[in-house]
């Protein structure tokens, strides 16, 4: 059970706004892409954000599955500190649209 262990290390006001920035937009981009209506607004999109990390980074912790170490493989110079947060935003986007999909047929078309 502790693979599945969750890391709150460091984890202070900017960074809380940061996971709440990515989840939005990820979100957001994910109402677009399956072309879903608008649940709540930005709030919505958030949840189905942060919905999605949890949703796809659980089943990739488990699988023992990191993008980190693959983005970080094609070495992107200045870039290689911010593969945490690219990780997160593809993880986040992957579970939106997961989730968006399987409600898209409730909350119909946009």
């Amino acid at each position: 059970m502790d693979k599945l262990a969750i890391e709150y290390s460091g984890m202070n006001l900017g960074v809380l706004a940061l996971w709440l920035l990515i989840a939005t937009l990820v979100g957001f981009a994910a109402r677009k892409a399956v072309r879903g209506k608008a649940v709540f607004g930005l709030w919505g999109d958030a949840a189905f954000g942060i919905l999605g990390v949890f949703l796809v980074g659980t089943l990739f912790k488990a699988f023992n599955i990191s993008l980190t170490d693959w983005i970080a493989g094609f070495d992107l110079g200045p870039l290689n500190d911010v593969t945490k947060w690219i990780d997160i935003a593809l993880i986040a986007f992957l579970g939106a649209l997961v989730i968006r999909g399987v409600l898209r047929p409730i909350t119909g078309k946009g």
